[in-house]
C-alpha cells in the first residue's frame, strides 16, 4: 500500500506541475498577442502625428492642431507603460530576474542593465 500512496502522490504531483506550466505557457502567450497588439497601435498613432504635422507643413497654415498632437503622445506615453509592465510580467513567469527601471531581462552575472545601465545588485 505505501507503494501505491507514493506512487499516487508523485502523479498527483506531476499533474499539478503539468498544469502550472500549461497556465503560465497560455497567460505568455495572451501577453505576447497583447504586446504585438500595443505595438502595432503605438506605430499607428506615430504615423497619424506624422500625418498631421506634415499637412500642416503642406497648408501653410498658423494653426498646428497642437492638442490633438498632445493626446496622441499623451495615448502613446500610456501604452508604453502598459507595455512595460507586461514585459515585466512576462520576464517574471519565465523565471528571469529584470530590471525594474525599463522591463530588460538580466542574466545573473549582470551588476547592472545592459539596456539602460541601471544598477540590479
Amino acid at each position: 500500500m505505501d507503494f501505491i500512496d507514493k506512487l499516487a502522490n508523485k502523479v498527483s504531483s506531476g499533474t499539478k506541475i503539468l498544469s502550472q506550466k500549461t497556465d503560465e505557457i497560455i497567460e505568455m502567450t495572451e501577453l505576447n498577442i497583447e504586446l504585438k497588439n500595443i505595438e502595432a497601435y503605438i506605430e499607428e498613432e506615430k504615423l497619424y502625428i506624422g500625418e498631421l504635422v506634415y499637412k500642416y507643413f503642406l497648408s501653410n497654415s498658423n494653426n498646428m492642431p497642437i492638442a490633438e498632437i498632445k493626446g496622441k503622445c499623451g495615448e502613446i506615453q500610456r501604452l508604453e507603460k502598459e507595455k512595460h509592465r507586461m514585459k515585466t510580467r512576462l520576464n517574471r513567469i519565465k523565471g528571469w530576474q529584470y530590471c525594474r527601471i525599463c522591463g530588460e531581462p538580466i542574466e545573473d552575472e549582470e551588476n547592472f542593465c545592459p539596456k539602460c545601465g541601471h544598477k540590479i545588485k
